[in-house]
C-alpha cells in the first residue's frame, strides 16, 4: 500500500515521503496513529502544494536538534555515584530515566528517555557512553562516569558439609 508520511517514522521515512508498506502495517499502525495517509491522487496533489512547507518545518526541526546536541555535548560527562559491592557491581542500575533527568537538569533541554540508547546496561562501576537520537540525522554522544558512593561487603553463603 502506498502512503504519504505525515511524521517521521523510524526505518520507514521522513514526513512528506511517499513510501510503500504492507497493508496491515498501514491499516493497523500508520493510519490509526496519524503517522500517514493513503496516497490517493488528491493526497499526492496536496502533498506537492505543501512540500515546501514540510521541508521548511524539517529544516527548522533539524536546526533546533543541532542546537540541542551542542548543549548536551557541552556538558562533557555525567557523574553518578551509587552503592556498589566489592566486585564493582551496583545495587540497582542507572536507568535511562535517571540519565534523562540529569541531562534535563544540567543542559536545560528536554530529552525523552526513549531517545537514549546504551551499548551496555549501566550496572557496574566505570565509564560508559550513551547516544541520544534527537532526529533521524542528529545524534549526540555523552559519557557517563559511575563511581562508588560506598562499597558494601557482599555476603557469600557458605554451606558446610558434614562428613
Amino acid at each position: 500500500m502506498e502512503v504519504i508520511l505525515k511524521k517521521d517514522v523510524q526505518n520507514i521515512g521522513e514526513a512528506g515521503d511517499i513510501v510503500t508498506v504492507k497493508d496491515g502495517y498501514a491499516r493497523n499502525y500508520l493510519l490509526p496513529q496519524n503517522f500517514a495517509e493513503i496516497a490517493t491522487k488528491g493526497a499526492k496533489e496536496n502533498r506537492e502544494k505543501n512540500l515546501a512547507r514540510i521541508k521548511a518545518k524539517q529544516e527548522k526541526l533539524h536546526a533546533e536538534a543541532l542546537e540541542t546536541a551542542k548543549k548536551i555535548e557541552a556538558i562533557g560527562a555525567l557523574e553518578f555515584s551509587a552503592k556498589a559491592g566489592e566486585s564493582g557491581k551496583l545495587f540497582g542500575a542507572i536507568t535511562t530515566k535517571k540519565l534523562a533527568e540529569e541531562i534535563n537538569a544540567k543542559a536545560g533541554v528536554e530529552v525523552d528517555r526513549k531517545t537514549i540508547s546504551l551499548d551496555t546496561p549501566i550496572n557496574k562501576l566505570g565509564k560508559f557512553t550513551m547516544t541520544i537520537k534527537l532526529t533521524s540525522k542528529v545524534k549526540a554522544s555523552l559519557d557517563v562516569n559511575v563511581s562508588a558512593s560506598e562499597v558494601l561487603k557482599e555476603e557469600v553463603e557458605e554451606t558446610e558439609t558434614e562428613a
